[in-house]
């Protein structure tokens, strides 16, 4: 009898083992399962089956509801979804022509797939497309690997206000003058421990907002949802440790491909006039992490924002489409 139990313990041991195992993985089946509900898996003429949320406005651009904070891996993005901890930490966008935004999966956690602009009193992000991959043991800046994307791809916001919990855009139209003044400085660092976004010095950022910005440390969180700070800690979900355990992520791509054939996946199309209601934009003022302010006053500083003349400066807009001024959308 005391073998048998010994034996249903090793089993059990093993077992739950086993399964904390399969817990680590980060896989294809895992982010199609997790983001069904928040969007639809269509496949791209490039890059295969790719992900595309559902209830955004048509002008909608990734890395625009939420903001960043310094963390030890650098620049992190602080999501305002609850499905933000796998489009916005691991694989990349591109700007499909028929579809608009899709996510295309990677498996390697990062603290944002972006690539950066600094300088001329402004700072600039767009999403990297999936064509861009790593080794660890590698230190890719802008004079290594060809960042390009096109201009709509760009945002950018005031270089002081990157720190800031909320965002007023630049102006489409004043992006292409904007950008000519800035200079890509992306750049990232691969180890075993992590990647790490280095391009943008904090201290170059602290200088020109003339202000401490403080660091948080990443915590990995084992329930699915929106990503929150907790005092100095950014919480944030993770199937897997966020350390790689690949040397080049292009492994895990190759190994992915047969689960991402889209003969093997059942992709339900949309019925005409279904309601969105799953995926609506989140209402700023409804989330607790983000500070309570005067509508149409986000991160306004007196003597600092306001434009002596409105032809003198760019026009800006927040992440919903609104200027400065109350009125406009992006076009």
């Amino acid at each position: 009898m005391r073998k048998i139990f010994l034996a249903a313990g090793l089993a059990l041991t093993l077992f739950a083992a086993d399964g904390s195992l399969k817990a680590q993985e980060v896989s294809f089946r895992v982010f199609y399962s997790s983001l069904a509900p928040y969007g639809e898996w269509v496949n791209t003429p490039d890059y295969g089956m790719g992900w595309r949320p559902y209830g955004v406005p048509a002008d909608w651009m990734p890395y625009t509801f939420g903001h960043w904070v310094w963390t030890d891996y650098g620049w992190t993005w602080v999501s305002g979804y609850p499905w933000g901890w796998a489009p916005f930490h691991y694989g990349r966008w591109t700007l499909d022509a028929r579809y608009g935004w899709v996510w295309t999966p990677g498996y390697v956690w990062a603290p944002a797939w972006v690539q950066w602009r600094w300088g001329g009193g402004y700072c600039g992000w767009a999403p990297l497309p999936p064509g861009f991959h790593f080794r660890v043991d590698v230190v890719v800046g802008p004079d290594d690997y060809n960042f390009g994307v096109g201009m709509r791809s760009w945002v950018f916001v005031r270089a002081g206000e990157i720190g800031d919990a909320r965002y007023r855009f630049v102006d489409r139209d004043a992006i292409p003058r904007v950008m000519n003044g800035t200079r890509n400085v992306t750049r990232f660092r691969f180890t075993a421990s992590g990647v790490y976004q280095t391009g943008l010095p904090r201290e170059e950022v602290e200088r020109v907002a003339r202000r401490r910005i403080q660091t948080v440390s990443v915590v990995r969180s084992a329930s699915v949802g929106r990503e929150s700070i907790v005092g100095r800690s950014l919480h944030i979900y993770s199937p897997a440790p966020i350390e790689p355990r690949i040397r080049s992520e292009q492994e895990v791509i190759r190994r992915e491909r047969s689960y991402q054939a889209p003969e093997r996946i059942r992709v339900e199309p949309r019925e005409e006039g279904r309601p969105r209601q799953e995926m609506s934009q989140p209402n700023p003022r409804q989330d607790n992490n983000a500070p309570r302010v005067e509508r149409g006053r986000e991160n306004a500083r007196p003597g600092r924002d306001v434009p002596r003349k409105e032809k003198d400066q760019p026009r800006e807009r927040d992440k919903h489409g609104n200027d400065n001024r109350g009125h406009g959308r992006w076009h």
